[in-house]
């Protein structure tokens, strides 16, 4: 790992474990054993680290790679799978290479907008990841109605707002309580808006 990986992530545990981000830049030193000189050498000050660490563990985090996702079998399973694999991508974290052990999304994102760090860049990143999935499970609605697999009296805007407000309110609970039967919860929501847009 390089050395500037390696302060943002010592940076990024530091902050987890105080539950703030008030961290000084000697506890920087101690935790990756540089000297204040090459900690200085990769960011010119504290805000530089924590705008790094945003950038590399909120805003790239954030958006979702939708060719990772299987999508294999009828209409039913894609949106399924589609809207499960979002779930962990944002439930499971990020693993932190130099303590070997992932992060909660959950915790960074409450710890970083918090302080007003990029706060709007992150909000507009969520916003287009937002719509992003929105295009995404119209194009696999609308291929459900191809294969009459889903209703074709219902408007595919409303289906996907449906299943969108569906997986909001789910990724909403989530963030809120840190609830651990949150995949649970999902399957029995799903089964319910799949009932209502089910081909009859």
């Amino acid at each position: 790992m390089n050395t500037k990986d390696l302060i943002l992530e010592k940076t990024l545990k530091l902050i987890l474990d105080k539950g703030t981000i008030d961290i000084s830049i000697s506890e920087i030193r101690n935790s990756t054993e540089l000297t204040t000189g090459g900690i200085y050498y990769h960011f010119p000050d504290k805000s530089a680290i924590f705008e790094a660490i945003l950038q590399k563990y909120i805003i790239n985090y954030i958006k979702i790679d939708f060719d990772e996702i299987n999508l294999e079998g009828p209409s039913r399973k894609k949106i399924h799978d589609t809207l499960l694999y979002i779930l962990h991508h944002f439930i499971n974290g990020v693993e932190i290479e130099s303590i070997n052990e992932k992060i909660n999304y959950r915790s960074v994102i409450f710890l970083l907008t918090a302080t007003g760090y990029a706060e709007d860049e992150v909000y507009s990143i969520i916003a287009q990841t937002g719509e992003d999935i929105r295009i995404f499970l119209t194009g696999l609605v609308e291929d459900g109605k191809k294969q009459n697999e889903i209703r074709k009296d219902f408007p595919t805007k409303n289906i996907v707002e449906s299943l969108l407000t569906m997986y909001m309110g789910i990724q909403s609970f989530w963030l809120t309580f840190a609830n651990d039967n949150t995949e649970a919860i999902l399957e029995k929501n799903f089964d319910i808006a799949w009932q209502a847009i089910e081909y009859q």
